[in-house]
């Protein structure tokens, strides 16, 4: 029964949810017996063989892992994600421009009925399912399940409704989007008949709660503290908690936060309520944001979504790039249009660019997804220019740009130095098959090209 379900869910084969699966369903779950695996990881000493107490589902895992290519190396960075939990109608009107504006990912903790049961400032009905796909595309989000309605669950049924029919139901409603990862909600109660947010290991199979939700997702947060592993191992994350940044006192220590995880060589994961959010807090975010991304623009920090915070591996420097590695462009043009776009090659500076002419038209390179469909991309990209330039930086689908693109104006100023650019998009995980990207100059005379990147994240 549990591999049919992953089946339907991963191909696209979704049919409604019936009270009789529920039940079919459920008979599956109640008994299941516990197994203990050996894995290089536990709740008393995370650096150490011993086993875990709860049931992964090895498929689902194995997928997520495969989307992002591994590992994501950070080569001795700490790295951080943010959390958005629901209140969507603040978040388009606060909060999404901040997001943009300082080119950070964030994780949102959506609930399948969030439309109907949040109304008004506190709602979400101003971001139906499409818009928030498409927000999360353009953008590089990842999505997560929150539950069908935030409510307690205090029968096996109704654990079934809020955990596995809300999985369900967001595949559906975001069929571009993977739903990989669960974000228990706190809800009081019973705290869904003991599980409590994920408390311990343990509760992930001790508990009911806990099986389901290991059984329809690959990972889940949870509320044990602590920072987060750097391992590139995701199950010594499994059940983790976040800081809490709606006080704006909290988010303006935020930058402190981050030293003591660099101090342990850890992550962080930082989690707000936009509807919690008053000016203040607005300004402590934006602080918190601004500070984050100008430490990853100094090659101090990695930003991540929350799926890649759990892969992350501070020892090494491997990071699946779907524009072909970190060769740039030492190996000729790797791919790139050059020749026919009528760019050059030049040593500069120690590495290799690609250098815009008089007669030069968009510089680009197809990718094919396959496996890393779905995946959260940070484009990286390092230009130069000595007379200032505008131009505009495009990711989309190279068969038809209808069914997924992005685009971003950027300004270089004619400094001569280098500047690091980033931006975040979502591969789509359905529609597309390769997408392009591409680089077009506006206006301006000079520009370098060093280093394009695609990384997972």
């Amino acid at each position: 029964m549990l591999g049919a379900v992953s089946g339907e869910l991963m191909h696209g084969g979704l049919i409604p949810f019936s009270r009789r699966r529920a039940m079919q369903f459920l008979a599956g779950q109640l008994a299941v017996t516990p197994v203990l695996l050996t894995a290089p990881g536990s709740a008393q000493a995370a650096e150490s063989p011993a086993p875990y107490p709860f049931v992964f589902n090895q498929s689902l895992l194995d997928t997520f892992m495969a989307r992002r290519g591994g590992a994501i190396g950070t080569a001795g960075r700490a790295a951080v994600a943010f959390r958005c939990d629901h209140h969507l109608n603040r978040f388009k009107a606060a909060i999404l421009p901040l997001h943009r504006k300082y080119a950070i990912p964030v994780t949102i903790a959506a609930m399948s009925q969030m439309t109907a049961v949040e109304k008004g400032p506190a709602g979400s009905e101003l971001m139906p399912f499409p818009l928030l796909q498409k927000t999360a595309l353009e953008n590089g989000f990842e999505v997560a399940n929150h539950s069908a309605t935030h409510r307690d669950a205090a029968t096996d049924l109704r654990l079934t409704e809020e955990i596995v029919e809300a999985h369900w139901s967001l595949a559906r409603s975001l069929p571009k989007l993977p739903i990989e990862l669960f974000v228990p909600p706190g809800v009081g109660g019973t705290n869904y008949r003991g599980f409590d947010g994920g408390a311990s290991w343990s509760s992930f199979q001790k508990y009911l709660a806990g099986r389901l939700i290991t059984q329809q997702h690959a990972l889940s947060t949870g509320y044990m503290p602590g920072y987060w592993s750097m391992t590139g191992q995701p199950l010594l994350n499994m059940g983790r908690s976040h800081v809490r940044i709606d006080d704006a006192g909290v988010a303006w220590r935020g930058k402190d936060f981050v030293s003591a995880a660099r101090r342990q060589h850890k992550g962080v994961c930082f989690m707000y309520h936009p509807s919690a959010l008053d000016a203040a807090g607005l300004a402590a975010l934006e602080s918190l944001f601004a500070w984050c991304a100008a430490e990853r623009d100094a090659g101090r920090l990695d930003i991540l979504t929350v799926g890649g915070l759990m892969l992350a591996r501070i020892d090494s420097s491997s990071r699946h790039d779907l524009l072909g590695g970190d060769q740039g462009f030492r190996k000729g043009w790797n791919g790139w249009n050059g020749l026919s776009a009528k760019w050059s090659l030049r040593a500069e500076q120690g590495g290799y660019c690609a250098r815009r002419g008089a007669a030069s038209t968009p510089l680009s390179k197809d990718c094919p997804l396959g496996a890393y469909a779905g995946s959260t991309r940070q484009l990286r990209m390092i230009v130069q220019s000595g007379t200032g330039v505008r131009f505009k930086l495009e990711v989309f689908d190279a068969e038809s740009p209808a069914r997924f693109s992005t685009a971003k104006y950027v300004t270089v100023r004619g400094s001569g130095t280098n500047t690091v650019l980033h931006q975040y998009i979502t591969l789509p995980l359905t529609g597309t098959r390769t997408v392009r990207v591409q680089l077009t100059p506006v206006s301006g005379g000079e520009l370098l090209l060093q280093a394009p990147q695609l990384l997972a994240a």
